[in-house]
């Protein structure tokens, strides 16, 4: 079934049938040596002698494994704020909302401790059985994306707000004339170099909002940058119909191209478009999705426009001055520095309105 005792140790969990293998490694050593028995499991000497060494001492009980936890924890984390914190991720999981950390650290106001503590007694309010061991995979080459500079590549993006399970009761119904969130659509910029991201909300998923955005939105925010040539950047976007008109059937002629595409070739240098079914090639416009809807969308009581706009804004402020661990800067940092400018008209959050 396994190949070696750490594959086996790594995906595990009866402790049982593990306890079994280590005395089986242990006579095998006994009898044939250190050696022989730790190049027929395939690990190391070390880990042999760990369990014969334990074995020796212990007998059968020495096979477990030991608690990491401390005999004595002189920080350890007072209850109040373990009754607070339980009290918060219980009530977000009763709204069916996204609990992280982050989420929780926000919502209680508590600053100390680690992120590994807090985890430990969110995971045992939402009854979360921790990770099995897996070794970290490789991801594709992105070194090229360290030669871009700002606002050379900008991928744009829609995101589906109804696809979000906390806000679905929220969706204005026109025909009961309910108030609710009006929005559905949220169209996002995001610079590769940078991760700048640019948001806005409409109703309605087209070329003519996604235009809009290009032309109330991005195109003026980037004007104010007096060393950047807007015919060097490139906008990115997938093959949907509010961005192009590549896929459309035609009678054998070449389709008329969008609105968004003649906007993007009148203003920037070219629209760049995906290959069909890759949508890795947005990857850095989906993971900002990912981080606002966790973090801000699937989280905040957003229950019309008006909290949307008011949440998204403050997750924004604090997104743009904040340091993206993978790059080891904030947005705003990046374009201060590369720039030599400190007033940056930024477009926080809005609704366009046709």
């Amino acid at each position: 079934m396994w190949s070696s005792y750490q594959e086996m140790y790594m995906n595990i969990d009866n402790e049982k049938m593990l306890i079994n293998k280590r005395l089986e490694m242990v006579r095998f050593a006994n009898e044939s040596g250190i050696k022989k028995a730790s190049k027929f499991y395939s690990c190391s000497k070390n880990t042999i002698k760990k369990w014969c060494r334990r074995y020796a001492v212990y007998g059968i009980r020495g096979l477990k494994d030991k608690s990491r936890k401390p005999n004595h924890s002189p920080k350890r984390i007072p209850q109040k704020d373990i009754d607070l914190i339980e009290e918060v991720t219980k009530n977000a999981k009763e709204k069916k909302k996204h609990i992280t950390v982050k989420n929780v650290r926000k919502k209680t106001g508590i600053k100390e401790y680690s992120d590994v503590t807090f985890n430990r007694y969110i995971n045992k309010t939402v009854g979360k059985k921790r990770n099995k061991k897996h070794n970290q995979g490789i991801g594709g080459d992105v070194s090229w994306k360290k030669k871009l500079l700002p606002w050379q590549l900008i991928q744009i993006d829609i995101k589906y707000l109804t696809d979000i399970d906390n806000l679905k009761p929220y969706f204005g119904n026109e025909r009961n004339n309910f108030k609710g969130i009006r929005c559905k659509y949220q169209i996002t910029a995001r610079d590769v170099c940078t991760g700048t991201p640019i948001v806005a909300y409409c109703e309605e998923k087209s070329a003519t909002y996604t235009k809009m955005f290009l032309e109330e939105v991005l195109h003026p925010f980037l004007k104010q940058f007096k060393g950047l040539n807007l015919k060097e950047i490139t906008i990115q976007t997938d093959n949907g119909s509010e961005n192009t008109n590549r896929l459309i059937k035609t009678t054998g002629k070449e389709p008329e191209k969008s609105l968004f595409t003649v906007f993007v070739e009148d203003k920037f240098k070219k629209h760049k478009i995906n290959l069909s079914g890759s949508p890795t090639y947005d990857s850095d416009v989906e993971t900002f999705h990912w981080s606002i809807e966790r973090d801000c969308l699937a989280w905040d009581d957003i229950v019309d426009d008006e909290t949307l706009i008011k949440y998204t804004t403050e997750y924004m402020n604090g997104y743009l001055h904040t340091q993206i661990k993978t790059r080891g800067y904030s947005p705003i940092d990046k374009i201060k520095e590369t720039y030599d400018i400190d007033n940056i008209i930024y477009p926080m959050p809005q609704i366009l309105n046709i």
